[in-house]
């Protein structure tokens, strides 16, 4: 079956993943489709997935499985991409083409522009982002609460990964379960400044989270419940956890006519209007946007993901009316030095370390009012349409 998504006036749009990514380029689509032309941008949105995943929150959501449904942690994709002006087709993609998105069950979309927006997963299956089986908000609580069983049986966990979803997968289990003994294994934060990591180990370590430096390859401990990390160093532990270790699906999506500008990691090289570097019509936002050698994401995925998506949506629109040339398309940015501010970890419902630019006692207490209820939810979830299209 093939169908034609068809423009009131300037043209179409397929984005395919309906996560922050996807579904800011949608917004701004809509928002800016008026300015300097007629008419509007038929806009649809294809994932696997009917919900949009508030990943940010996955450390809480498996210490605190009933929040995810309290808060909206797992949104209605179909009434998210209403509230932005677009269609959603649920299914899982085959192939991404110039002009086309080819679904496993055989359906073609057309358009005349395609958005990547699939972002990644850990290779380990972890579910600090939704699985591939995880396709609907009932499957995707239900892993929440699986793993939080397991959690709650276990009595030493080792946690491996220290970046920022390790750091918060360590803080919250810990601060839920302080009779379990958790040790993170990995680099403290990487690139970020001295001072940020001393502070971390140092509020981490107070809350009784043991933080040792090495790398954990395995994903469950031995037969002897030991836990052995690359320097051969043994831990005693009943679970691992495993938060790093990111893999793309770019290689598994493109057509023969993409395939060339993919990486070895599966992510995709583009210009710096986030064009593919040999296709016009196919753009990338978010983390399958692979980085350029000697720049630098924000490492907060998720202003990663609206700061790359709002280029995209101004370039679609310029290139749908034909302005590619005049006035030129956006470039993005990229960051030639780490971003690190302003950075909010929480550790559970009531710690938290801010990195904001003033004393520490006021970036905390920031970091706890902001992100601590609710990973943000109550400040963001309005612009997903909570209230509005659901509730």
């Amino acid at each position: 079956m093939t169908t034609k998504a068809e423009s009131a006036t300037i043209g179409s749009c397929i984005i395919v993943g309906g996560g922050l990514a996807g579904i800011q380029v949608a917004r701004g689509l809509q928002k800016l489709k008026g300015k300097g032309g007629k008419g509007g941008i038929t806009v649809t949105v294809v994932d696997r997935q009917n919900y949009l995943d508030w990943s940010l929150a996955s450390p809480r959501s498996v210490v605190a499985p009933d929040d995810v449904q309290k808060f909206g942690y797992v949104m209605p994709l179909t009434s998210v991409c209403e509230f932005v002006g677009a269609d959603f087709v649920q299914g899982a993609v085959d192939k991404i083409g110039p002009k086309s998105v080819t679904l496993e069950d055989g359906t073609t979309l057309e358009a005349d522009c395609v958005v990547v927006a699939i972002g990644g997963q850990y290779a380990s299956g972890a579910i600090w982002k939704p699985t591939p089986d995880q396709t609907t908000t009932e499957k995707r609580i239900a892993a929440f609460r699986a793993l939080n069983k397991e959690i709650v049986d276990a009595k030493s966990i080792v946690v491996a990964g220290a970046g920022p979803t390790g750091v918060e997968v360590a803080g919250e289990i810990k601060a839920a379960f302080p009779d379990t003994t958790v040790t993170m294994v990995g680099t403290l934060l990487p690139s970020s400044p001295e001072a940020l990591q001393t502070r971390m180990k140092g509020v981490l370590e107070k809350m009784g989270v043991v933080v040792q430096e090495g790398r954990v390859d395995v994903e469950a401990p031995d037969a002897d419940g030991n836990v052995k990390t690359r320097d051969a160093v043994f831990i005693k532990a009943d679970l691992v956890l495993n938060a790093a270790g990111f893999i793309f699906a770019g290689a598994k999506l493109a057509d023969e006519t993409l395939a060339k500008d993919l990486t070895a990691r599966g992510q995709f090289n583009c210009r710096p209007t986030l064009q593919l570097q040999g296709c016009d019509t196919v753009y990338c936002c978010g983390d399958v946007l692979a980085v350029p050698e000697g720049c630098f994401a924000d490492v907060k995925g998720s202003s990663h993901a609206d700061s790359t998506a709002d280029i995209v949506a101004a370039n679609i629109i310029l290139q749908l009316q034909g302005k590619e040339s005049s006035p030129a398309l956006k470039e993005f940015a990229w960051s030639k030095t780490p971003i690190n501010k302003p950075f909010m970890t929480a550790l559970g419902p009531k710690i938290a370390v801010g990195y904001i630019g003033m004393p520490h006692f006021l970036e905390n207490f920031m970091a706890r009012s902001i992100k601590c209820k609710d990973y943000y939810m109550s400040l963001k979830g309005k612009g997903y349409g909570k209230g509005k299209t659901w509730k």
